[in-house]
C-alpha cells in the first residue's frame, strides 16, 4: 500500500508542478499599467517593466534618508519602447489603482537617473492593491518628501 501511495504523490506532485508552469508562462503577457496618450492607450506587461536594476536614496517626510535597490525600468526608456514620441512632451500623471495621483514635469521625465517604475524592491517582489499580487511602484529620486513614490501604479497620462 505505500508504494501506491507514494505513486499516487508523485503523480500528484507532478500534475501540480505542470500546472503551476502553464499558469506562470501564461503571465508575460498580462496587463499591469496602461499608458494613455491623444493616440490611445498602450499596455504595459511585468515583462515590459523588469529590464534593470537601480538603486538610490529616498527621504520620507521626517527628513529621513534610507537606500534601496529596485528592478524595474527608467519611465522614459519605457515610453520610449512603446513608440512614445517624447519630443512635445510637457508633463505626466501617474496614478495609481486607488487613484493617488502625482504630476511630472516634462524635464524630470527626460533627466535620467530620476524617475522609474519598480517591480521589486529590496530583492522582494513589490504587492499589488489586491493582496497576494504582485504591483508597480513610480520612484522619483532627488524628491525631499517620496511622496510621490506612488504605490499601485497603473495608469500613466501623457501630456
Amino acid at each position: 500500500m505505500s508504494r501506491k501511495l507514494i505513486l499516487l504523490f508523485g503523480l500528484l506532485l507532478a500534475a501540480t508542478v505542470i500546472v503551476a508552469a502553464v499558469h506562470l508562462a501564461g503571465q508575460d503577457g498580462v496587463e499591469c499599467m496602461v499608458i494613455e496618450s491623444g493616440a490611445g492607450k498602450i499596455s504595459v506587461s511585468f515583462e515590459d517593466l523588469t529590464k534593470e536594476t537601480f538603486s538610490g536614496e529616498l527621504t520620507d517626510g521626517k527628513g529621513d534618508v534610507t537606500s534601496h535597490s529596485y528592478t524595474g525600468i527608467l519611465l522614459k526608456t519605457l515610453l520610449e519602447q512603446k513608440g512614445i514620441d517624447l519630443s512635445g512632451l510637457t508633463g505626466i500623471t501617474v496614478r495609481s489603482a486607488d487613484n493617488y495621483s502625482v504630476e511630472l514635469t516634462a524635464q524630470e521625465v527626460l533627466q535620467g537617473d530620476k524617475v522609474y517604475l519598480a517591480v521589486t524592491a529590496d530583492r522582494e517582489t513589490i504587492p499589488g492593491i489586491d493582496p497576494g499580487t504582485p504591483g508597480v511602484q513610480l520612484i522619483v529620486f532627488g524628491d525631499p518628501n517620496s511622496r510621490r513614490c506612488v504605490r499601485y501604479a497603473r495608469f500613466i497620462t501623457i501630456q
